[in-house]
């Protein structure tokens, strides 16, 4: 069986071996105090350990490799650093080793110590060839310890989020409302269409929006003008209408417009086109203008979503889904599917980074309680858990879930993972 030293720091966190009767390879009896705290970073692989060796207490920090060898592999005889290991655990005992001070360091082999069934179990994880490495053993796994897991991990992806919203906060000096303005407008944009969205949020200031908040007409031209939807033949009145208004504010401000053709349609329902996105996202804009200092300020949550429902939306899309189209009348407003998207992926990481930029923890719980009222997504990975016996029943945990899978199951990280430690204990 191969495994990496990554499994033997585990066994040794959690003692998971025969420690009766242990003994090193010269024959002397050892007993573990304390295992130590697991370092991930340079240096020894557990520090602050305390053993006992025959009489003698030492104190100090404990380092593990597959075979004894690793350790003059690793260089570790010419690092001072390691003068402070009290104890070397080793899988397979082939050489004495030494200290950089020339000292010899105490080792212990466990390869006869691990129970065969952590052995079996961690081989059937690691070796499998499943959806998740744990597809058919996790509904073992008590809900308590899965939503546990789940609530954890979910603080991660929240972080890992929030450094692309300080990446926009340094870049746009600190404004918080002009970094959301941007983040809202890529999400608007979803996976198809982010980069164009994004692209036109940068290339129109809130301050010029600000300027025309009372303008519907305005708004819409310079929404769909910065689009580089008016730079295309417009044959209707309210298109024409709106080019015209554009060309006095492009002059106006000197816009320069983003390609038409960076926009997609392939794959798209009619209700996600860029045009009908483009019209909920100048509502919103004159619904809620600089919308993240309003967000900030609201306390329940649930109040929130309220932001995104009703919009203003002109009434031209309802008989279109493109310019110069016509199509059956049909209700253009944003879906609560979309709605939701842009709660989970924009205002609550907004509100957890903006929680921990400022250290104030109230907004971080705010973000939390945000996705425990909004129902789990419906994505493929989402719904692949639902199937294998998993009921995310919010989207706290439908996100916790989409954590475990991209960086913990896709990555066989089963010895990191809380579910994955509880089913190699047995």
């Amino acid at each position: 069986m191969h495994f990496g030293e990554d499994f033997l720091h585990y066994i040794w966190k959690y003692r998971l071996f025969n420690q009766k009767n242990l003994h090193t390879i010269n024959g002397q009896h050892v007993e573990i105090l304390q295992t130590g705290i697991h370092n991930l970073n340079a240096g020894p692989d557990f520090e602050n350990s305390r053993i006992r060796i025959e009489e003698t207490v030492w104190a100090g920090n404990i380092e593990i490799h597959i075979r004894s060898s690793d350790w003059f592999k690793h260089n570790h005889q010419k690092d001072p650093a390691y003068n402070s290991v009290v104890l070397h655990v080793v899988y397979i005992n082939d050489k004495e080793i030494t200290r950089q001070n020339g000292t010899t360091v105490p080792q212990i082999c466990i390869s006869h110590l691990i129970p065969d069934n952590i052995l079996n179990n961690y081989e059937n994880l690691i070796t499998g060839l499943n959806w998740i490495p744990c597809e058919n053993q996790i509904q073992k796994v008590d809900d308590f310890i899965v939503k546990s897991w789940l609530s954890r991990i979910l603080i991660e992806r929240l972080e890992a989020k929030s450094l692309i919203f300080q990446e926009l906060l340094l870049e746009f000096k600190g404004s918080w409302d002009d970094s959301f303005y941007v983040m809202l407008a890529r999400n608007f944009g979803f996976k198809t269409n982010a980069l164009p969205f994004e692209l036109l949020a940068r290339s129109l200031p809130q301050q010029i929006l600000s300027k025309h908040k009372n303008n519907a007409l305005q708004i819409e031209a310079l929404i769909f003008g910065q689009a580089g939807f008016l730079e295309q033949r417009q044959t209707e009145d309210y298109p024409l209408l709106l080019k015209k208004e554009y060309q006095f504010l492009k002059a106006k401000y000197g816009l320069k417009p983003v390609e038409y053709y960076t926009w997609k349609y392939m794959r798209l329902r009619p209700a996600n086109f860029p045009g009908i996105r483009l019209a909920q996202f100048a509502a919103l804009i004159l619904k809620s203008n600089h919308l993240f200092s309003k967000i900030i300020e609201v306390k329940n949550v649930n109040l929130i979503k309220n932001m995104f429902l009703s919009l203003s939306i002109n009434v031209y899309w309802e008989t279109h889904y493109r310019f110069n189209f016509k199509s059956e009348k049909s209700d253009k407003q944003i879906g609560d599917q979309s709605i939701n998207n842009i709660l989970i992926n924009t205002v609550a990481v907004s509100l957890f980074a903006y929680g921990q930029q400022t250290g104030q923890q109230k907004y971080t719980d705010r973000a939390i309680e945000l996705l425990e009222n909004i129902p789990t997504e419906n994505n493929k990975i989402v719904n692949k858990f639902i199937e294998i016996g998993l009921k995310p029943d919010k989207s706290n945990f439908s996100q916790g879930l989409l954590q475990l899978k991209n960086s913990y199951c896709d990555l066989k990280k089963c010895l990191f993972c809380g579910i994955g430690i509880n089913l190699l204990k047995g």
